[in-house]
């Protein structure tokens, strides 16, 4: 069997990227990977070849298959990947152009940076710092769009929420596939990844209120922060702004940072000890 072209699904993390994974995989043509081993993958010297077979043992350890096999038994004719940290190997992906194509989905930065907050990943411990990665993401995210804008389509996370078909159908045009009803209810199919808090919702109905959460869960403060960091992209992306954004003072600024480097240290030592626990004691990490 050969494969495919690869669909690459990007986006930043809390953006909406295993919510749209669900739903595209859901198509009866398509299966899309939910996080890879990114590392792995891009090691050198790097070709597209190297990349696929880097895709392939991952997909084999994972469902003791290889992707041809796996597609086979699917009956799928179409696949991609998904994972928030391709963001920073786009360079090595354009092996992969003009063959594929490539998904970017954008979503609001204060409900990113809330999420950053609440799931406490080491992200972003704070509004400002959250801000400035998911600025420094998308600003790379959107370099690589306009260098390849037959290949990149662009989409917001709220109007795949608030208009979910037409979204889906402009991904599958761009993509070379028909739209598939059971796209929609992708929500009725069982994930092929491990369920959790933290992508509960991908097992839920599209709800537009997941993507008004931030305006409730925020402070006006944080949420001032914010837009100062990513006004000029939510001007782009016509996300309007709620405050009249003022710039933290210098004292603030070095607390963010300060609070970012020390709190997010502890929060990603307190991640890989919990998984690593869980792997000793032959428990399933969660999924992220």
């Amino acid at each position: 069997m050969v494969l495919s072209p690869p669909l690459f699904v990007l986006g930043t993390q809390r953006s909406g990227t295993t919510l749209l994974t669900r739903m595209l995989s859901a198509h009866k043509d398509l299966f899309v990977q939910n996080e890879i081993g990114v590392e792995e993958i891009f090691k050198s010297p790097i070709s597209m070849e190297s990349i696929l077979d880097g895709i392939d043992r991952q997909v084999h350890g994972r469902f003791s298959q290889h992707l041809n096999e796996l597609l086979e038994q699917e009956e799928k004719t179409h696949w991609g990947i998904k994972d928030p940290e391709l963001t920073y190997y786009l360079t090595p992906l354009e092996h992969f152009i003009p063959a594929s194509k490539f998904v970017l989905i954008i979503r609001d930065p204060r409900a990113v940076v809330n999420s950053y907050i609440e799931n406490k990943w080491g992200l972003g411990t704070n509004a400002y710092t959250g801000a400035l990665r998911w600025t420094k993401e998308v600003v790379m995210q959107l370099a690589f769009a306009e260098k390849h804008p037959k290949n990149v389509l662009v989409i917001r996370f709220e109007d795949l929420i608030a208009d979910t078909q037409v979204v889906l159908e402009k991904i599958c045009e761009h993509v070379g596939l028909s739209f598939d009803p059971t796209m929609l209810e992708y929500n009725k199919k069982k994930a092929q990844f491990k369920e959790n808090r933290q992508n509960t919702n991908t097992s839920k109905a599209p709800d537009i209120r997941l993507a008004e959460k931030w305006r409730t869960e925020l402070t006006s403060t944080q949420i001032s922060n914010t837009e100062f960091v990513s006004k000029k992209l939510m001007k782009k992306f016509n996300y309007p702004l709620e405050t009249v954004p003022q710039r933290p003072s210098l004292l603030k600024r070095s607390y963010f940072l300060i609070h970012q480097k020390v709190v997010g240290e502890i929060q990603l030592q307190l991640k890989w000890r919990t998984a690593k626990y869980k792997s000793q004691q032959k428990i399933p990490s969660k999924s992220i």
